[in-house]
């Protein structure tokens, strides 16, 4: 995979680029599935599959304009989230908008932080 920069990665939300993100993250999780016994002898033995996956998302960056705050008080808080990749991988499904933060601070930019949580299947298509 070849290095880029990140502020070449796109996210969307809902089909539209929020303006004014300077950083983002895409955390995968997957929740294991313990299933250690006595036969183990004292080892930790966990399922080859998980028993609850999940793609947590958060940006940041300069507020430009409102719309993830809109969405929030809306109660508009699930839409299509995709993040393309400069090498043309694309990470795409469903997310929660489940925290947004502002910040003002005294002499600076104003800006905001959010947190998107997957609701159902998340797909990952390799980029070249």
């Amino acid at each position: 995979m070849p290095a880029f920069k990140g502020r070449d990665i796109q996210l969307t939300w809902g089909g539209e680029v929020i303006p004014g993100v300077r950083e983002k993250s895409a955390a995968l999780n997957g929740e294991a599935v313990d299933v250690s016994s006595d036969e183990d002898n004292g080892w930790r033995s966990l399922l080859a599959v998980s028993a609850e996956n999940q793609v947590d998302v958060g940006i940041s960056g300069v507020t430009k304009n409102d719309r993830l705050k809109r969405d929030w008080f809306a109660g508009t808080r699930t839409k299509t989230v995709v993040i393309t990749y400069p090498d043309g991988g694309v990470i795409s499904g469903t997310f929660f908008l489940a925290t947004y933060t502002d910040t003002g601070p005294y002499n600076d930019a104003t800006t905001f932080e959010a947190e998107l949580q997957s609701t159902g299947v998340v797909t990952y298509i390799p980029g070249v």
